[in-house]
């Protein structure tokens, strides 16, 4: 009998344990970049207010669902509970002098389903959105008011992955011949033609690095072993293309804006005013970069135009 209750003990604590894991848990912050995000693609092609009501849409839904799932999760806790009377029966007859397994085996059966039920509703809860999708919905808010009137903005979010492997941009491989994977995740591209005649066109792009995984032979064992593989860091890039309205501006070089200057969280790498198109290529050593950094350089880029005297 004893040892029937150690068991039934033991159990009841591994259940518990796997319903707080079940729970979903929000990441700590300043994990950006290794969190687990929702993913999305949208593709931007329509006004600005009908791209937001859009975005909001999908996030309520994708929250009511999550919230419909949540009614389940009392069911694995009740399949369990009926085990463990089932296997209260067998200790009972066993007290009565009666050896019997009969009801525990059924019990396991309700053990196991309960398990298999609190780690599918697990792993159907819906991951944060990335802040990435907000931000975007910041950007567009923001400069919807620059727009010609009637204009719409072109362009995707992507927020898919930025490791996926059809995002690998090349591979090269070191003196140990182990392989590195370079990705090139162009998460958010937009084009618009804006109020002043110009035509806008950002890409914000994140650089990453992983070292794949790989065979290193001991020197002392001689036995070989599976080497992980390793994420080597990232980088954001941000491309802007400006195509001048003649009638309305000119370029003029300022001090504020040139190549190697610091905007923000960006630093220009490059700069060309050729033709009467601006376009510049800024990086940032920073895994993420929000919206507000994002939106500051593009207002330091204009301080390149100047508007001519009507």
């Amino acid at each position: 009998m004893v040892g029937i209750c150690g068991i039934i003990l033991v159990i009841v604590l591994l259940f518990f344990y796997l319903l707080n894991t079940a729970r979903k848990k929000t990441p700590a912050p300043g994990a950006a970049g290794k969190k687990d995000y929702t993913p999305v693609y949208v593709s931007i092609a329509d006004k600005p207010d009908s791209i937001m009501r859009g975005m909001d849409k999908f996030v309520r839904e994708v929250q009511k669902t999550e919230s419909a799932g949540d009614k389940w999760r009392w069911i694995p806790m009740l399949i369990f509970f009926a085990g463990v009377g089932l296997a209260a029966i067998d200790g009972l007859l066993l007290l009565l002098g009666y050896f019997s397994i009969v009801f525990t085996g059924g019990a396991t059966l309700l053990w196991l389903a309960s398990f298999i039920m609190a780690r599918s509703l697990r792993k159907s809860d819906s991951h944060d959105f990335s802040p990435r999708y907000f931000g975007t919905k910041e950007i567009l808010r923001t400069l919807r008011d620059d727009l010609k009137p009637g204009a719409t903005f072109l362009g995707h979010l992507d927020l898919t992955g930025a490791m996926l492997q059809t995002k690998v941009a090349r591979e090269t491989k070191d003196t140990r011949d182990r392989t590195t994977q370079h990705f090139s995740d162009s998460w958010l591209s937009l084009k618009a033609k804006l109020y002043d005649g110009n035509v806008l066109r950002v890409s914000a792009v994140q650089k990453s690095k992983k070292r794949k995984s790989y065979w290193k032979r001991s020197r002392i064992s001689g036995k070989s072993k599976l080497k992980p593989e390793k994420f080597k860091g990232s980088e954001q890039e941000l491309k802007v293309r400006i195509v001048v309205n003649p009638a309305a501006y000119e370029i003029k070089p300022t001090p504020n804006f040139k190549r190697g200057q610091n905007i923000g969280k960006y630093t220009v790498a490059e700069l060309s005013t050729d033709g009467g198109i601006i376009n510049i290529l800024a990086k940032s050593p920073f895994e993420d970069v929000g919206q507000e950094h994002i939106l500051g350089f593009l207002k330091s880029a204009y301080s390149l135009l100047q508007r001519k005297v009507a």
